[in-house]
């Protein structure tokens, strides 16, 4: 077989659409997932997040948010002593949705709440947890990492 100039094109352009088609197949099998699926909704009801945000910066502590080895733990401010508190915790996990755990608010009588680790995978989260006591609206966002 002879090499010439055209036989470097036809080689060039068989390696081109090789790439091609092998992007094209890497691309068909990638999971391409939106951080939240109804984002325009709640970008409406932002004010309203805000507001509940303010609430929670208003508060004589804030809420403290930390782990463990064992167990993410919650502790509500003293301000909701002998109140009922209601709310999701939602543990959010920005590069996976499977990862994520969302959970109802039980406090026990010292205001804290426990959420196994076993529950998580290593990595970022986002503890976004929304709740309310004596018809107050609270919000409290905060990162962390499960080493």
């Amino acid at each position: 077989m002879k090499w010439n100039w055209g036989t470097g094109i036809f080689f060039v352009i068989v390696l081109f659409v090789g790439a091609c088609v092998t992007f094209l197949i890497y691309a068909q099998q990638e999971t391409w997932s939106m951080v939240e699926e109804d984002y325009y909704p709640k970008e409406l009801r932002h004010e309203e997040k805000l507001v509940k945000m303010r609430n929670a910066n208003a508060l004589s502590a804030p809420l403290q948010i930390s782990h463990d080895k064992t167990n993410l733990i919650l502790q509500f401010p003293v301000d909701f002593a002998g109140k009922t508190i209601t709310g999701k915790i939602d543990v959010y996990r920005p590069s996976d949705e499977t990862l994520d755990v969302i959970s109802d608010i039980a406090v026990d009588s010292l205001l804290i709440q426990f959420i196994p680790l076993s529950k998580l995978t290593k990595g970022r989260y986002v503890v976004k947890v929304d709740w309310v006591s004596a018809g107050k609206d609270y919000f409290k966002e905060q990162d962390i990492f499960i080493p």
